[in-house]
């Protein structure tokens, strides 16, 4: 194979790889992206702009924004239900531990590989398995040799072919090329794999591709997977990334910090301060920039100016102003507006438009989720097919949940039971007990929420009221009487009615010193205002 079809690479991967590596600089930040935003100005000094380069300041909203979302997404871990077999083997509950052979934590690798998708729209990964032959499952354990998984990222995935299947027209894989870490090329087809590196030579500088190793592809595909962060309508493959416009407007707000820096350097320092007239009378031909330089009268004792007067403050101002604007399109653009407004005391968000937001980020959170549960199922495909097992993918069910903490869970429980109070009826009280149990039990299964749902179901609200002080639902009794005696309310609707502080209500309840009837029922405290039945 020749060096120029080795660095081959294919059609969509020559049209986005600038973006892919601005992306990459955006969410690691550092120099090398403040090099990529600070551009050398017309007529400024090298000197100039390699001080700007060093003074450079990152305020990185890629990194935060690619992090909420991850922090979203893996607050609950999946559940993953493989089946007794497969739990129970020692090379499955090995890779769990060490997925990779680096000893990374398999859900742990999984986050960071939705983390890459994140970043550049997707990433790939590669299900392998050393290229050896043990004796028996024994020798296997012993040496730890199963399959594992290798990340790539989309500049590292240098050219692939996908073929229809003339039976189904679904799109299979037929060619790979990859770039690893050490600069060698792994190149898969349905029936084989090589490995290449390119060797140069330092007399003539002339370069040659060499394969270094190759064998047969033992599964009859190429045990390769997707990851989509969220699929491009027009390229399943390489999909979309969360920073496509974000980590410009990094790149912008950094040249908004560098030239507000540049006006306080040298308008709000001067550089230079000089009599108007040198000592034999003559005016100074010195030639400066306006803004750098104070002149004063020699003949003038009190014309020399020891400070400077403020002309700074409007273009600061109005560059902090564009740069406040510019942080509020992130969040807005990254549906992330309603967390960020929570953060600012003087934002102020209608409840609609918090909830647009909150529904907005939901969904796509929900599609991320999908694809990343998708990309898990593959990487079990291919696993238990390397081990001869394929036939218990048909166990292997993993779900994720796709309600997200992104929403005040507490705040939606306080409106119904606000809702409670208005209308107090069994039919209504019913149905907001269904939906509190869907919230608060969201994640668990399909048959104990039926259990939950068939039981509220059963229930007789009409047994049960709402205390008109607390508002607490509480159970009413059979001879229960419109009198006021025996009606009770919590201490700490008691203590508010009262204007008492609560710490002294609890502190006399537990000293015994309550001038009312008290009691303790559970881990609530009640009192009786008129009176026990």
């Amino acid at each position: 194979m020749k060096v120029e079809e080795l660095k081959r690479t294919h059609s969509m991967y020559d049209a986005h790889i600038k973006d892919w590596n601005f992306f990459a600089a955006a969410y690691n930040g550092g120099e090398d992206f403040i090099k990529m935003a600070l551009h050398k100005m017309p007529r400024e000094t090298s000197d100039n702009y390699n001080t700007r380069i060093a003074d450079g300041i990152c305020l990185n909203y890629s990194t935060i924004v690619i992090d909420l979302f991850s922090f979203y997404l893996t607050e609950k871990p999946s559940m993953r239900e493989v089946g007794e077999n497969i739990k129970n083997d020692t090379l499955w509950k090995n890779f769990l531990r060490d997925c990779d052979l680096n000893k990374t934590d398999f859900d742990y690798f999984l986050n960071e590989a939705q983390k890459v998708a994140s970043t550049y729209g997707s990433s790939g990964i590669l299900v392998d398995k050393a290229d050896s032959t043990p004796a028996n499952r024994e020798e296997e354990v012993e040496k730890g040799i199963y399959p594992y998984c290798a990340l790539y990222t989309l500049p590292n995935i240098l050219d692939w072919k996908h073929q229809k299947d003339p039976k189904t027209n679904r799109p299979i894989l037929k060619y790979l090329k990859l770039k690893d870490f050490d600069d060698t090329y792994l190149l898969w087809w349905e029936s084989k794999w090589e490995r290449w590196e390119i060797q140069t030579d330092e007399r003539s500088i002339s370069e040659t591709a060499v394969m270094v190793n190759n064998g047969k592809n033992r599964l009859g595909e190429i045990p390769f997977t997707w990851l989509s962060n969220i699929r491009n309508p027009l390229n399943p493959y390489i999909g979309i990334s969360d920073i496509k416009e974000i980590s410009r407007i990094t790149a912008s707000l950094m040249r908004d910090i560098s030239c507000g820096d540049e006006i306080i350097k040298y308008s709000g320092f001067p550089m230079l301060l000089m009599p108007m007239e040198d000592a034999e009378g003559k005016e100074s031909s010195d030639i400066v920039g306006v803004t750098a330089v104070l002149e004063f009268d020699p003949e003038q004792s009190n014309s020399k100016p020891a400070w400077l007067e403020s002309a700074i403050a409007e273009p600061i101002d109005s560059i902090l102003k564009w740069i406040s604007r510019k942080i509020l399109e992130i969040f807005q653009m990254s549906h992330l507006s309603g967390v960020h407004a929570h953060e600012k005391s003087d934002q102020v968000r209608s409840g609609v438009a918090l909830r647009y937001e909150f529904q907005q980020l939901g969904r796509v959170l929900s599609k991320k989720s999908e694809n990343l549960t998708e990309a898990e199922l593959n990487i079990i495909h291919f696993w238990l097919k390397w081990q001869g097992k394929e036939d218990l993918f048909e166990q292997v069910n993993i779900s994720r949940s796709k309600e997200f903490s992104s929403d005040d869970l507490s705040e939606d429980l306080n409106n119904q039971l606000t809702a409670l109070k208005i209308v107090p009826t069994p039919l209504f009280h019913k149905a907001i007990a269904k939906q509190v149990a869907k919230k608060v039990l969201r994640d668990t299964k399909d048959t104990a929420m039926e259990d939950v749902m068939n039981e509220i179901e059963s229930t007789d609200f009409s047994k049960i009221s709402t205390d008109e002080d607390s508002g607490e639902p509480m159970p009413q009794g059979d001879d229960d009487t419109p009198q006021k005696a025996g009606k009770k309310m919590s201490l700490t609707a008691w203590a508010k009615q009262e204007g008492i502080p609560y710490n002294e209500a609890y502190k006399n309840f537990a000293e015994g010193r309550l001038p009312i009837e008290s009691e303790r029922v559970g881990e609530r405290i009640y009192v009786y205002p008129f009176g026990q039945k």
